[in-house]
């Protein structure tokens, strides 16, 4: 006689529970337990009408379209504990009431834009525990409404799809601890007000931008509930920049300082206000005057130290601030080059050094020469003490008229015939 679960799948019309798995109806709703299986893919004769499909701890390797088809009442999906290497586009493009997706502890290195497209009303996602480096920036779009827990954690990721969760009103739970994230943009969390706990531990954060979020820690009678933020185990540097963060005054939580050296190694809470100070920029060094034939790159250059490292802008004899174009780049690093350069390019150029502590600048002469023409000049060579590759240009009287050098000043020498 057939056991009675089965009497009851075959008079309800349901498909036979697919071996080696467990099959439960209770209260209509139909569980497929197969955790702990060996199996090598999803097995293909679960119950389309199944709502909960536990999955973890065997060895699927791969997902895809046909493992999930029309499983349009599925609600709770658990893949944990696998090798899933992929998910095809549109793997789970049937399940539209799915509410719990946990993918924890597979081997997934990226994610990209159809890789979690169909749940539109997932509200749990669970992908922590994989070697994720790159999640696509699209990836989330199908459930930033709904969203309410995400959990990214203990991956290689140094950059998350930020606008996509700056996007999810309901998200209650964000973990990003244990990554290789070592910047957040400004105002990444100003949208999420339902936010209640973020954990942003152990990563490579040297500073945190201001955000209105972080204020909510500290407030017991905040509406909705104060926030939960961890962010131990960053290589924190405690400079003016991070003072608004000092003010908050969180006293439970254990965060130190890992530079500058007079600061390193001290509890962040303890370090009083007046240490968290900065260093004004200051200009090293910078090229003073450059001579360059026409047509000839131009590279000028400015180095400048401050704490936090300044950022560097070059401003053009037009008094505009010059940008990267076709013919010209300005570098991080205070490097400003001119491709091809033309009579327009001549004049002073100014480079500005700035941080929260000030602003230096430094004054840059660029000459340019115009090429004689009428065919009646010819090419030479030679060297010049303290220089390399001097070209000098021949008039017809076989003086120099022009000589130009590659080291850190050009050189010009005119002489009359004698």
């Amino acid at each position: 006689m057939a056991p009675p679960l089965l009497l009851l799948l075959l008079a309800s019309g349901a498909a036979a529970c697919p071996l080696p798995c467990i099959c439960q109806n209770l209260s209509e709703s139909l569980s497929t337990l197969c955790a702990h299986r060996g199996l090598l893919f999803v097995p293909p004769n679960v119950d389309r009408r199944t709502v909960e499909l536990r999955l973890a701890d065997n060895f699927i390797q791969a997902l895809g379209p046909p493992d999930f088809r029309n499983m349009t009442g599925l609600v709770d999906l658990t893949l944990s504990r696998n090798a899933i290497t992929r998910i095809g586009a549109r793997a789970f493009g049937d399940l539209e009431s799915l509410r719990s997706l946990h993918l924890d502890g597979n081997r997934l290195v990226e994610l990209g834009t159809g890789s979690l497209r169909g749940p539109i009303n997932l509200q749990h996602l669970i992908l922590s525990g994989n070697q994720l480096g790159r999640i696509a920036p699209g990836a989330f779009d199908d459930f930033l409404e709904s969203l309410e827990d995400l959990d990214l954690s203990y991956n290689n990721l140094r950059q998350v799809p930020w606008a996509g969760i700056g996007a999810m009103p309901a998200l209650h739970t964000l973990n990003l601890d244990h990554n290789l994230i070592d910047a957040l943009p400004p105002g990444a969390f100003a949208q999420l007000g339902q936010l209640s706990r973020l954990d942003l531990t152990s990563n490579r954060l040297a500073t945190l931008a201001p955000d209105p979020l972080f204020s909510r820690g500290r407030d017991a009678e905040a509406s909705p509930a104060p926030l939960v933020l961890s962010f131990s185990g960053n290589p924190l540097h405690c400079n003016c920049e991070l003072l608004w963060l000092r003010r908050l005054a969180r006293p439970d939580d254990l965060e130190t300082c890992a530079s500058p050296p007079g600061l390193a190694g001290r509890y962040f809470w303890a370090v009083p206000e007046g240490e968290f100070s900065c260093e004004p920029p200051l200009i090293a060094r910078h090229t003073q005057r450059l001579w360059v034939l026409e047509g000839q790159r131009a590279t000028l250059r400015c180095r400048a130290l401050g704490d936090p490292a300044p950022t560097m802008h070059w401003v053009g004899p037009d008094d505009r601030l010059v940008g990267n174009s076709s013919r010209a780049w300005a570098f991080p690093n205070g490097t400003l080059e001119i491709g091809v350069t033309g009579a327009g390019d001549a004049g002073g150029y100014t480079c500005i050094a700035t941080n929260p502590a000030g602003e230096a600048t430094a004054r840059v002469e660029l000459r340019v020469l115009a090429l004689p023409h009428g065919g009646n000049t010819r090419p030479g060579a030679a060297t010049w003490p303290g220089s390399s590759s001097l070209v000098f240009i021949l008039g017809t009287s076989g003086s120099p008229v022009y000589v130009v050098g590659q080291g850190a000043l050009s050189l010009i020498l005119a002489s009359r015939p004698g």
